[in-house]
């Protein structure tokens, strides 16, 4: 089958004048010209081959698309992410699930969490669980922007919250004391009647004086 890409003009010329040299050069410059046009018929492609496409049309689709919060400074990986999404988006937007995929556009990690999850107020709710770096504040009013244009008007967002994991090393120590009590309490008896006879003695001495003597050597 020929395509428009390949000589095709010069294979399709008819019989009687395809020896025909001015017919042919005539054949040749026309598909010449088909040719640049298939080629230029990719560009109207846009979306299937956004990974291809350079980041001044990236930004120029963002416009086209209505992103309202998309980030001229981001990195060219998450401004394809934004144009990607931006017609899925337009068609739920107000949805959570809308809120959330925003949010994971520009952080991979963030959760939205309805009111009920955490006890909160009705028609409130809060994004979690962010865990990218933050460079500076610029992205925080960025996503901020990205949540407001994408919930519905009933909705208000509670906050913001960012998840890290820090590592540290915890030492402790312990002191074990074990003390038991034994409490030993005397036997229970009853005292028996004691029966017998009590003699008492008694002895006196009297002594006026004791006299010492020296007794001489002889």
């Amino acid at each position: 089958m020929l395509e428009l890409k390949d000589d095709c003009l010069q294979q399709i010329l008819p019989g009687s004048i395809a020896s025909d040299k001015n017919v042919q050069d005539v054949a040749k410059a026309i598909s010449a010209k088909l040719q640049h046009i298939n080629r230029q018929t990719e560009l109207i492609l846009l979306l299937p081959r956004l990974d291809e496409l350079s980041e001044a049309l990236i930004d120029e689709l963002a416009w086209q698309y209505h992103v309202d919060f998309y980030d001229y400074q981001a990195d060219i990986a998450k401004k394809r992410a934004l144009v990607r999404n931006a017609i899925a988006w337009h068609r739920y937007k107000g949805a959570p699930a809308a809120v959330e995929e925003v949010c994971s556009a520009v952080f991979q990690s963030a959760k939205v969490f309805e009111w009920w999850e955490y006890g909160g107020v009705p028609y409130h709710f809060q994004v979690r669980l962010i865990e990218e770096g933050i460079p500076d504040k610029r992205i925080i009013d960025n996503l901020e922007r990205a949540i407001q244009v994408t919930k519905n008007t009933r909705s208000w967002l509670d906050c913001l919250s960012f998840y890290r994991e820090l590592l540290a090393i915890i030492y402790f120590a312990k002191v074990l004391w074990v003390h038991k009590t034994v409490n030993i309490y005397p036997s229970k008896f009853r005292i028996p009647d004691v029966n017998a006879k009590f003699y008492v003695g008694n002895a006196m001495r009297q002594q006026r004086s004791v006299r010492i003597c020296q007794i001489g050597a002889d």
